[in-house]
């Protein structure tokens, strides 16, 4: 039996284990608040232990559980680690809410795809996402944690193949696989399905998964609840090509844009007039007579020219139907040899945040 330090007390001998650790709700009478001791079931197991001491030190997000002590004995040996106690709801029910709340479908994936892009910058991959590692905080923030077989860096091969079945990419079914970041990405697809549906494709338990034929699209369980461009997004997670699946940064950009829709402002600024696009104002015309002009819409996700007549040029680059205007941009109306005769209108758009 570990012996914790006095700042610690037992607030009861239920130990909840895992595949290799187990965890004691303990109470750090210091702060006055219920943590959680993890330990290792084997000596050893200590590697994983120190494993993720160091990842949950390098990758800090309000998005993965906080690690606040490490436990020794008095050679100096780690015996354990106290780690945040995540009190709120998990989600392996959350399927019964999610077709009929989707914008909180789409927040639950948005926060583990935060992680995730906070993990993937430090060159962490986590290598077991799934629900039963996910959970929130007593403020209701998702949170994921279980990081004993995380690796660090792009060229770690595997010797065993662990992690959790179902969510493990068809590219880890080989002899000596290399891990790496997609495979995150198609356990986020994993747990897209988890979160929506109580029964998982039978192409995912096939080994490797998907053998026999692709995944069916999200949508045939979300019934038309998501848009085209998120269902799009979350079948290309579980691309069975992991060149096909999105960046967790270019996921986390495409859900936000959706659970904000409306919210965007986009404003051109010519001669100190403004000319804005949101949802009260959803198309704009700017036109300079002999020289150009444009028409740009608002979808509720995006700013996009639809029209261009005449010498248009985004940055530098010639507007086409079709361009999207991004956060800050200048237009210049004309070629470059009217020199003083063009001229430029600059755009800007604002940036809401998801109220989690």
């Amino acid at each position: 039996m570990i012996n914790l330090p006095d700042r610690y007390s037992t607030v009861t001998n239920t130990l909840m284990s895992g595949g290799f650790g187990s965890v004691q709700p303990v109470r750090d009478n210091f702060l006055g608040r219920d943590v959680l001791f993890k330990f290792m079931q084997s000596g050893n197991d200590d590697g994983q232990l120190r494993n993720e001491i160091q990842m949950l030190a390098k990758a800090r997000s309000k998005h993965i559980v906080e690690i606040y002590d490490v436990i020794k004995d008095d050679d100096g040996a780690v015996q354990g680690i106290i780690i945040e106690h995540l009190k709120g709801r998990s989600f392996e029910d959350f399927h019964l809410e999610a077709v009929n709340d989707p914008a909180g479908y789409l927040k639950v994936l948005y926060q583990i795809a935060q992680a995730l892009v906070v993990l993937h910058a430090a060159d962490i991959i986590h290598r077991d996402l799934k629900l039963d590692n996910i959970k929130t905080s007593t403020a209701g923030v998702v949170k994921l944690f279980d990081f004993g077989i995380s690796v660090e860096g792009t060229d770690y091969h595997t010797v065993l193949n662990r992690g959790t079945f179902v969510y493990a990419a068809p590219e880890l079914f080989v002899s000596g696989a290399c891990i790496t970041k997609e495979m995150d990405i198609y356990a986020l697809g994993v747990c897209a399905w988890a979160l929506a549906s109580a029964n998982t494709p039978a192409v995912l338990f096939e080994r490797p998964p998907q053998s026999s034929a692709r995944v069916p699209s999200i949508d045939t369980v979300m019934s038309g609840k998501l848009a085209k461009e998120v269902v799009d997004l979350i079948d290309a997670c579980l691309s069975t090509d992991p060149v096909r699946r999105p960046t967790a940064k270019v996921f986390c950009d495409v859900i936000q844009n959706h659970l904000v829709r409306d919210e965007h402002r986009g404003t051109f600024v010519y001669n100190e007039k403004l000319y804005q696009l949101s949802k009260d104002n959803r198309r704009v015309g700017l036109k300079f007579p002999g020289i150009g002009g444009i028409v740009a819409v608002y979808d509720g996700v995006r700013f996009e020219i639809t029209s261009v007549e005449g010498d248009v040029y985004i940055n530098n680059s010639a507007a086409i139907a079709g361009s999207i205007l991004h956060n800050a941009c200048v237009l210049t109306f004309g070629r470059a040899e009217l020199k003083s005769n063009r001229y430029w209108v600059t755009f800007s758009s604002s940036h809401p945040e998801v109220i989690l």
